[in-house]
């Protein structure tokens, strides 16, 4: 029996294999719980690593679930997961971090491929890269038939759902300031037909740098006086993306950043788990992934959300059904399998086990 000790996803106790966890919100813990119970199937007993001390176990490996320091003094062969962009996290970009691993499991096709080129020789020395999917767990709804489509049944015409954030870094590909652009825009041209969820929202847009923040600070001063929203859309965090996007028609799918080659994260399958049309930006080859009869692509309209809008109120009803049609099929189909919790797990037990066997 190999013993796995579970860095991250503070606090432990075991708590990310526990589907009544209050950190359950979405299902989002369902690939670590896989993860779990096909490593039980390797003769692999995984546990956060505050259990692995409390019962004085020794693991043969260590499982690091991005950002979190690496415990110098800790026995075993170290594991990284990369779920986020250096542009938010950006530790996951220093290579001297990166070099304290065995191993590397990360979406990001430009480092792998870079890693494979021998580009990387001299910086990045020590760890194998090892390419995953970032996993989406299928809601239970999904599999229920009661889809609605058409129309009808979706009185929300737009949405958008994230949290207040910025990058962390100054980039040109980061979309956090695009979001507020896209909020923006259909607050000041539409009426009732666009709703913001999420975290943060009763404040002005997050900044990055001391410039940022003291901009962010003037602009809550007017509000604060006013009494006003800052975010006239807000309707306040979402009790579940499922049952937003399941009443609403279209979504705002950008994702933290553009531009990165195997960046695409569970924001466009959330919308299409619930039959709701995704309008995306990110993954800069979307179409490699994802049919594109699914989705709508931002960068067709150049930035322009008056020529979206003008887009999305012509789309006849037959059209958007067909759009939701292809989005449902290709979840049941054998392309979205690389995509889901089965495919992550058994990625990185697999890469575990052989690497021990």
């Amino acid at each position: 029996m190999l013993i796995g000790s579970i860095y991250g996803w503070e606090p432990g106790e075991d708590d990310l294999f526990n589907p009544l966890s209050t950190r359950n919100r979405d299902n989002c813990l369902e690939p670590m719980r896989v993860l779990e119970q096909y490593a039980r199937t390797q003769n692999i007993e995984l546990h956060t690593q505050d259990v692995v001390r409390n019962l004085g176990l020794t693991p043969a490996f260590n499982l690091y679930v991005e950002s979190i320091p690496v415990d110098q003094g800790g026995p075993g062969k170290n594991f990284l997961i990369l779920f986020e962009t250096s542009l938010t996290v950006p530790i996951n970009g220093d290579f001297h971090y990166l070099n304290q691993f065995d191993e590397i499991f990360t979406w990001n096709l430009n480092l792998l491929e870079a890693k494979a080129r021998g580009d990387l020789n001299d910086c990045l020395t020590r760890p194998v890269l090892t390419e995953i999917r970032i996993p989406n767990p299928i809601p239970l709804e999904f599999w229920n038939d009661h889809l609605q489509f058409g129309f009808s049944g979706r009185p929300q015409f737009c949405c958008l759902i994230g949290s207040n954030r910025h990058a962390n870094a100054l980039d040109e590909r980061e979309l956090y300031s695009e979001r507020v652009r896209a909020i923006r825009w259909f607050e000041g041209h539409t009426s009732n037909q666009f709703f913001l969820y999420g975290n943060g929202w009763r404040v002005p847009q997050k900044r990055l740098g001391k410039y940022g923040k003291f901009k962010y600070r003037l602009e809550k001063i007017i509000p604060f006086l006013t009494r006003k929203p800052i975010f006239s859309s807000y309707q306040g965090p979402a009790s579940s993306k499922q049952e937003v996007l399941s009443k609403t028609r279209y979504c705002i799918c950008f994702e933290n950043a553009r531009d990165i080659s195997g960046y695409l994260t569970e924001k466009i399958f959330d919308c299409l788990f619930a039959g709701c049309v995704p309008i995306y930006w990110g993954e800069p080859n979307i179409e490699q992934w994802l049919p594109p009869g699914c989705f709508i692509d931002f960068r067709k309209f150049n930035s322009s959300y008056e020529a979206l809008y003008q887009y999305l109120t012509d789309i006849p009803e037959k059209a958007y059904i067909e759009m939701q049609k292809s989005g449902r099929e290709f979840i049941k189909s054998n392309s979205f399998e690389p995509h889901s919790s089965d495919s992550f797990a058994r990625k990185i037990i697999d890469r575990i086990y052989n690497g021990f066997s």
